[in-house]
Formats: C-alpha cells, structure tokens, sequence
C-alpha cells in the first residue's frame, strides 16, 4: 500500500464518522494518523485514526508548508475537501 501524506484525502470506512471526507494533518505512524475536517473534527483537535479504516485517494493538496508556517485554517481545510472530494453520485 502507498503511504500516506499531510494534505491527502480520506474516507472512514469505519467507525461513527463512516463516509466523511477528512485531510490528513500528521502521520504519527505507519499506522496512525491525525485527520481534521474543518468542521467537527478542527486543526485544533483533529482525529486519530487507523488507516487501515480509511479510504485513499489520489488527490491531495500541497499543504507542509502551511503547517510548518503554522498558518492552515479550519476554512482553507474545509475548500480542500470540497474542491477535492468526489462528487455524491444521484440517483
């Protein structure tokens, strides 16, 4: 499996919060990671997570630097996964 990264999209596949869309912020391990939202889950306490309850996308948005600088917000986090995320299917 490819490794994840700061700035890549999620999915839970499991848990109270299964379908929603995350970023991850950190990857403590191979194993773990932190996740915010923008919303329920803000920079300010983001979720731990398992990965192998999450779905990997291919997308993702640079944003190290704005970490490292300490200036990502819950609002730029929130236009990410919009812009990001796939649209819902209708039926």
């Amino acid at each position: 499996m490819d490794d994840l990264r700061p700035g890549q999209l999620v999915r839970s596949k499991a848990g109270r919060d299964k379908g929603k869309h995350y970023l991850v912020i950190k990857v403590n391990s191979p194993r773990e990671v932190l996740l915010a939202d923008g919303r329920s889950r803000p920079l300010s306490r983001p979720k731990k997570k398992n990965v192998i309850h999450l779905q990997r996308y291919s997308r993702w948005v640079d944003i190290e630097e704005l970490i490292r600088r300490q200036k990502l917000t819950d609002s730029q986090v929130i236009k990410f996964i919009e812009e990001l995320a796939p649209a819902e299917e209708e039926v």
